[in-house]
């Protein structure tokens, strides 16, 4: 009888923790890496934006709303290689930049 409680709560317990894994999984991730190329959807959207990291891998972004920085500030960025660091989520095999900010230099 006790092993089948001690095998109950251990089943509980693995499920729990797959759960907080799944939950936890899906948050949000940052890339850090130099501008390629931005296009603004107007003032305050980006339309896409386009980051090499620094092991030379291309990352592509679309936004929903504001992400805190211009499409002009991001040029800015692009014409003098300073790095930006992006927060985004995988959506819809997408990845959605939901926020965008200097890179701080030492």
């Amino acid at each position: 009888m006790a092993s089948g409680i001690r095998l109950a709560l251990a089943s509980i317990a693995s499920a729990c923790v797959l759960l907080i894994a799944v939950a936890c999984g899906g948050g949000e991730k940052t890339v850090t890496g130099l501008v390629l190329e931005v296009v603004g959807r107007n003032l305050v959207e980006i339309e896409l934006l386009r980051v090499r990291d620094r092991s030379g891998r291309i990352w592509e972004f679309t936004t929903e709303g504001n992400i805190g920085i211009s499409a002009a500030h991001l040029k800015q960025h692009q014409v003098l290689g300073q790095g930006v660091v992006v927060v985004y989520n995988e959506e819809d095999g997408q990845s959605v930049a939901s926020e965008v900010r200097d890179l701080a230099t030492p």
